[in-house]
């Protein structure tokens, strides 16, 4: 069948054949116009027509012949043809063809597509974790690891999954739920003891949910009350309150009001909390028992309590916790997660294991005071666990399309946000908002510099490191989010002292250690003083300088950490030496109202946590706090970065504050 156009270009009529393999075309004469037709539609030529062969990527050959002769016909060129094909093409009733797919190569996910690549669409799909580039395929390859992100990618941009990429995407689930909630091994068998044994936890206890005899023992505050009245009708909810206003009080009356409905409450937060948020429940409410996980907790040794209080970095680093947790949680259980920052990364296995678990109880509740340290993104993982539709998207990618802008240079980077007034409202509902400056008359803070210069050891250092790992990524042409991060902390050890090179300690002359014991001569000899340090290496140094200061860091068990702390708020000890990371949560001291930070973090948070240590409930005297900041570029980098995340936290907490005061 010979196919006219409207308006004939040239009486030339191109053939059109189909065969098992592909598509053939050719015209009985030369014309450029043809040509660049049939090449912009990937067909080469063969020594006697133009080809195309045809894969199950393509789609059907009748459907790119259809294809073709349609193109031909619109640029004025007659097409003989079968009559299918060209019914088709006049009526437009052929498939496109598929420009976006997700294959199986080399056992991860190829992330691939026709024509010229799009530097936003190849932004998003560089922002999946450990997503490479590989030059070869022309395609972002994601690991396995990852299926459920690519294929929230893959709903969110409308690509296809080949059959192998399927298969992939449903192993690396069910591999993936292994590796989330592992199998449950056989009870060990039970030796003959003298000993009086345990009361066990018996699943099927809580069918119907025994008499509770909890009572607080402490009242609530003013601010505290709304907290709790607003919480207690709703079953999820979140409470970001600024350090030191009392979450913990506003979630143990929670717990102790609900205890009709509830069989237990368990209790994720950091490691180095658990004996502090203990400690806390003992003091505002008595009448059940806590059990605290340690190191011999397993799914067979659960004891019968009421409080159960979880190590929340437990939930990434042991099977054996995630177990006894998966075990312990069920529809009667209120489930509360102290420090919610901590799940704020979606693809992170604690992150997956806790909403897992967590969404099984009947009671959800969150607790931070800084909740989007990072910016808006820091909100889908936290909401996720409370319910997926407060937000109201299926996966990371649908939320990020819609409310971040990544850098088209450094694949991965947010640049921007949007719809930041979106998400306040959506998440208003559930959410308990206050600031100690709303709730509480608290002195105020004051903040110092103390400079110091780099050793030449240190500047050749400094250079030398510079110049080692960005010659590094230039060599591998990656300058990632990984290789940033590996200067900075070189840098950043290098000003402090030393350098961890490889495995290498190198050590240098530095004044860091000067402005310390100027920083501590400028301040009275009567006042208690906390200093904050990044990294062991300086917590040690310091601790040679003042031989008799209380220590703090991830080395210490809870037991030596408690003591330390003990030690630190009697008599006699004037110098409180703690690392942020493992410091900066949950703990009150009160005891101190000048703070020295040694080193900075690059969380934003981290510092916060630390400054609101001394400055919450109880304080009476303004809280001051010294930087000691050296002359590199590293140390004002650190300075500037914390000022911009404050900014941002800043911003959120007005639009929550806004979309609170237009609801009432």
């Amino acid at each position: 069948m010979i196919a006219y156009p409207a308006a004939a270009a040239t009486k030339q009529v191109a053939r059109i054949r189909t065969d098992r393999w592909g598509v053939s075309t050719r015209l009985p004469e030369l014309d450029e116009e043809f040509r660049e037709i049939v090449r912009s539609l990937g067909y080469s030529w063969n020594g006697s027509a133009w080809y195309r062969k045809i894969t199950y990527l393509s789609g059907s050959t009748e459907d790119r012949a259809a294809e073709l002769c349609q193109r031909l016909l619109a640029a004025g060129y007659p097409v003989d043809a079968a009559d299918e094909i060209v019914n088709k093409a006049v009526s437009s009733s052929f498939e496109p063809e598929p420009r976006f797919w997700i294959l199986k190569r080399d056992g991860k996910f190829a992330i691939y597509w026709r024509g010229r690549v799009d530097d936003n669409l190849y932004a998003r799909a560089a922002s999946l974790p450990d997503a490479r580039w590989d030059p070869h395929l022309k395609a972002v390859m994601v690991p396995p690891l990852y299926y459920d992100e690519v294929e929230g990618f893959a709903d969110e941009h409308g690509f296809r999954f080949e059959d192998k990429a399927r298969d992939l995407l449903e192993q690396s689930r069910r591999q993936y739920r292994r590796m989330i909630i592992p199998e449950l091994p056989d009870p060990p068998v039970e030796k003959k003891s003298r000993r009086r044994r345990v009361r066990q936890l018996d699943p099927l206890k809580f069918a119907d949910l025994r008499e509770r005899h909890l009572v607080t023992l402490t009242d609530l505050l003013p601010h505290q009350v709304p907290a709790v009245e607003k919480l207690l009708p709703i079953k999820l909810g979140a409470l970001f309150m600024d350090m030191g206003t009392g979450k913990t009080r506003c979630a143990i009356e929670l717990a102790v009001r609900r205890q009709a409905r509830t069989s237990k409450v368990v209790w994720f937060c950091p490691v180095s909390l658990k004996l502090t948020i203990a400690t806390e429940i003992r003091k505002h409410s008595a009448g059940e028992d806590i059990y605290i996980f340690d190191d011999t907790t397993s799914a067979y040794s659960l004891p019968d309590a009421f409080w159960y209080i979880v190590g929340i970095e437990s939930m990434s680093q042991s099977d054996r916790v995630v177990l006894a947790v998966d075990r312990l949680v069920d529809s009667d259980t209120f489930v509360v997660v102290d420090e919610s920052s901590y799940i704020k990364w979606h693809a992170s296995l604690r992150t997956k294991r806790i909403t897992e678990i967590g969404q099984r109880a009947r009671y959800r509740l969150l607790l931070t005071g800084t909740p989007i340290s990072q910016g808006v993104v820091d909100l889908y993982a936290q909401m996720r666990f409370l319910s997926p539709e407060i937000l109201g998207y299926n996966s990371f990618y649908s939320f990020a399309s819609t409310h971040l802008e990544y850098s088209t240079q450094r694949p991965g980077l947010i640049v921007r946000s949007h719809g930041v007034d979106v998400l306040a409202e959506r998440i208003a509902p559930f959410v308990y908002q206050v600031t100690k400056e709303e709730c509480m008359d608290l002195p105020e803070k004051l903040y110092d510099h103390i400079y110091c210069d780099l050793t030449p050891e240190q500047l050749a250092a400094y250079w030398q490191a510079k110049e080692e790992i960005l010659g590094k990524a230039l060599d591998l042409d990656d300058i990632s989010s990984t290789i940033i991060f590996e200067l900075f902390t070189a840098l950043q050890q290098i000003v402090s002292g030393y350098w961890n090179r490889d495995g290498k300690l190198l050590e240098f002359p530095q004044h860091r250690l000067e402005a310390l014991q100027q920083a501590i001569a400028s301040i009275p000899e009567t006042s208690k003083i906390i200093i904050w340090c990044k990294y062991v290496y300086s917590v040690r140094k310091i601790a040679e300088l003042l031989p008799d200061a209380a220590l703090y860091y991830g080395e210490l068990n809870e037991r030596e950490r408690s003591r330390e702390l003990e030690r630190f708020r009697g008599d006699g000890c004037r110098y409180l030496v703690a690392t942020q990371a493992t410091g900066g949560h949950g703990l009150t001291l009160n005891e101190a109202n000048y703070h020295i930070f040694y080193e900075n973090e690059f969380k934003y948070s981290h510092r916060l946590q630390a400054e609101d240590r001394s400055h919450r409930i109880g304080q009476t005297w303004p809280v001051t706090y010294i930087d000691i900041v050296s002359d590199s570029g590293i140390d004002s980098r650190i300075q500037k970065a914390i000022a911009k995340k404050e900014d941002v936290v800043k911003a959120f907490r007005r639009e929550v504050q806004r979309t609170r005061e237009v609801q009432i």
